[in-house]
């Protein structure tokens, strides 16, 4: 707590000291000063004295310029004079602090002013039993890489569990791990496997990756850290081996677990899962089936100019044409032209050129070969040919049977369909996706991330709240008997992502279904707060969530968060970080953090957020918003690749790395993991219910937190001027400081953006 004081109070350090030269005892670790404070009066000019006790060499700096000291490093025992300067203004506080090789202590320095004394927090030292609930957001392919090829991994994950711990966090929500056919991995292709791509070392498989797996669940658990894993129940990838053969055979059984229908806008009622929803045309994609087959040859005949529905698309290093088939009848159809040099080449079917009209090779990229036949597939593989001369390409078995599936928000996602909600426990879909999870859960994950659960039953422009609760009550119920059966003697932890700003129209009803949601609301209401410079509705709206989802469920857990990796622009320019909603505005940032770690229930940190990232995807691509960590101040060995190498490159330097901030006292990193410790540290803040503090101010946020015998008084100011208010608590006991605070009986003195926290 030490350094985060120095931090806030703006205090520069430069000292002296004097002792022995002559003795090379070599740096020791141990190092005692007399007196531990030392009291000065305004108009002071004496000079006092410390004794310093150490057999190595030390160093003494002053936190500020009115602080004189006679001398800055000595060898063995010794003393430093101190002299201040006159002070006309409020009363002030500083330190000299001594360094003997791996210790560090502190002389406090106060002199009386005309004003009130400055607030020097004394809080509890750390125990290290973390009683907190807080997790971070953690992104696997961009977080941390093991062995070096770009791309985030388990064991780096594990390599990095010291930090993680040092941030105070209790719980790590992974982004989805299984395979998947997108570099985010919500488009799932194996639910019961691991990407490949989180294995250390080669060769990657889907094994190394599980026994990688297993060694982080077992590490973090050393450090009672929890893992929760993303699951993805709306829809699974379109590479998933359920969807593809639900499209090739009308009677597998895995038809059944998407909705597939050859005229959507007609038979979507028949799902039962889409009761209580509209049909919208924008969610439903085509495909197509069918084994079309490719022949080019030498002729000499004439060039023709068909006028069929299908094309041949053309590309080369000059641009693209589309060449038109001709109808032979019978399912074949052929065309003639001439060809010059190498062209890329792709069959597609008009009028309907979306998702299934495109026709390429199987099995690959493939080189076209004179008279030798080619069979295709929708969405097949790039064919290349290159000629010099005529050419007639003929295409035949063209009887291609077009059906629509939903994939509502694309048509790489496809949505899953689990049938009636009242029977779902007997669904075949649900019952593979419940056996999946409780394959993890088995293995040691501690919950569960839920993405998108209020499109479940429907799609994004139509959805059934009910039916979605509904779901999600028997798929909560279901994981924690698992949980329980593993042993464990409380409930799994389950959050849902119910994207509801507006708080009270969906998000609180979702409590019936599962434990915990993301309260949407919270951001929007903190960024008004904090860009406003008005704090009036802080308390109670935060109070009122909270009272909101424990009247529907008495277990319930509020899980806040400023924002993810979906986070969307105020002005819809693209997805953005809460540091570009704040304008990059440092202090701003700094009691942002302060204020989600001093308000109840469980807290979010997104990957990054501690570091003070900003990044904007608007026609870039939303890996602009998850941008891997920089660890030390050289920049190296960053885990790019995870995002396809899309980063901000004048972000990601060695001055906002981890290791920049850890050594900087003034850092936004250094200001959460004090606000996090003393969250581990109080049980009331850990804990704690919230209740309304009456204080004067309409930029004054206070509250109180309390558990048990312990109350806390949590106090912010959100003007980015200095205000004062009047408290009528008892203030003599501060714990934290954000920033700078001074007390004059009961005037408490907050500068811009800052916050303070007694102990009551």
């Amino acid at each position: 707590m030490k350094r985060i004081v120095w931090t806030l109070l703006a205090v520069v350090i430069a000292i002296s000291a004097c002792g022995p030269k002559e003795d090379p005892t070599p740096q020791g670790d141990t190092l005692t000063l007399s007196p531990a404070t030392m009291s000065f009066t305004a108009d002071d000019s004496s000079t006092k004295f410390i004794s310093v006790t150490t057999t190595g060499d030390w160093t003494a700096s002053a936190s500020d310029t009115w602080i004189s000291i006679s001398t800055t490093s000595g060898r063995g025992n010794g003393s430093v004079s101190v002299t201040v300067s006159a002070n006309e203004g409020e009363k002030r506080s500083g330190s000299v602090k001594f360094v003997s090789g791996q210790s560090s202590e502190f002389v406090s320095i106060t002199q009386s002013g005309s004003g009130g004394t400055p607030i020097v927090p004394s809080p509890a030292k750390f125990d290290g039993n973390k009683r907190a609930s807080t997790t971070y957001q953690l992104l696997i392919y961009s977080f941390a890489d093991s062995d070096g090829d770009g791309i985030g991994d388990f064991i780096g994950i594990k390599n990095r569990l010291d930090y993680l711990d040092a941030l105070g966090v209790t719980g790590i929500w992974l982004s989805p791990a299984h395979p998947a056919d997108s570099y985010h991995g919500y488009s799932v292709q194996d639910y019961f496997s691991l990407n490949p791509d989180y294995a250390s070392g080669q060769p990657k498989t889907a094994e190394r990756a599980e026994e990688d797996f297993r060694t982080l669940l077992s590490a973090a658990h050393e450090k009672g850290i929890e893992i929760y894993m993303d699951y993805v129940l709306n829809h699974s990838g379109n590479g998933n081996p359920w969807f593809k053969e639900a499209l090739a055979n009308a009677s597998s059984p895995y038809r059944d677990y998407y909705f597939i229908s050859s005229n959507p806008s007609a038979e979507y009622k028949n799902f039962p899962m889409l009761s209580g929803t509209t049909y919208q045309s924008g969610e439903w994609k085509a495909s197509s089936s069918g084994s079309p087959r490719i022949t080019i040859t030498s002729t000499t005949e004439d060039v023709t100019n068909g006028t069929d529905n299908w094309n041949l698309y053309m590309w080369d290093g000059s641009g693209d044409k589309t060449v038109k088939f001709v109808n032979k009848g019978g399912g074949n159809y052929y065309l003639v032209m001439d060809i010059v040099g190498e062209w890329g080449i792709l069959v597609r079917k008009k009028p309907d050129w979306s998702s299934g009209s495109k026709f390429g090779a199987k099995g690959g990229k493939t080189t076209l070969q004179l008279g030798t036949p080619i069979d295709l597939e929708p969405e097949g593989a790039d064919m290349s040919f290159t000629g010099n001369g005529r050419y007639k390409i003929e295409l035949t078995n063209t009887d291609i049977q077009t059906v629509y599936y939903m994939g509502a928000f694309d048509g790489s996602m496809p949505d899953l369909n689990y049938g009636a909600i009242a029977d779902v426990e007997n669904n075949a879909c649900f019952q593979d996706l419940a056996a999946s999870a409780d394959k993890w859960i088995n293995m040691g994950v501690d919950g569960f991330r839920l993405d998108a659960v209020k499109h479940i039953c429907g799609g994004i422009g139509s959805y059934n709240n009910a039916a979605n609760r509904k779901f999600l009550k028997k798929w909560y119920d279901h994981c924690n008997a698992t949980f329980k059966s593993a042993g464990h003697s409380g409930n799994i932890f389950m959050v849902g992502e119910v994207w509801d700003t507006s708080h009270s129209s969906e998000e609180k009803y979702y409590y019936e279904g599962i434990t915990s949601c993301f309260e949407f609301a919270y951001w929007p209401l903190l960024y008004r707060v904090l860009t406003s410079g008005s704090a009036a509705s802080y308390v109670t709206s935060v109070m009122g969530y909270i009272n909101d989802h424990k009247a529907i469920r008495p277990d319930a857990q509020t899980s806040f968060f400023l924002t993810n990796h979906d986070h969307s622009s105020r002005t819809g320019d693209g997805e953005v970080r809460a540091a570009d909603d704040l304008g990059k505005d440092l202090a701003k940032e700094k009691q942002a953090a302060a204020m989600l770690l001093t308000t109840p229930e469980k807290p979010f940190i997104y990957q990054g957020e501690e570091l003070g990232y900003w990044g904007n995807s608007k026609g870039k691509g939303d890996e602009y918003i998850r941008a891997p960590i920089v660890w030390d101040a050289a920049a190296k060995q960053i885990a790019k690749k995870g995002v396809n190498d899309k980063v901000d490159t004048q972000m990601l330097t060695g001055k906002i790395s981890v290791e920049t901030q850890s050594a900087d006292e003034n850092s936004l990193l250094n200001v959460y993991k004090s606000f996090s410790q003393l969250r581990n540290t109080y049980p009331a803040l850990a804990v704690g219910e919230m209740s309304a503090a009456s204080v004067s101010g309409s930029s004054i946020a206070a509250w109180y937190m309390t558990s048990g015998s312990q109350k806390l008084l949590v106090i912010h100011n959100v003007a980015t001027s200095q205000k004062q208010t009047t408290v009528s608590d008892d203030m003599s006991h501060p714990i934290a400081l954000l920033g700078t605070a001074s007390l004059n009986e009961t005037t408490l003195t907050l500068g811009p953006n800052s916050s303070v926290v007694f102990e009551l």
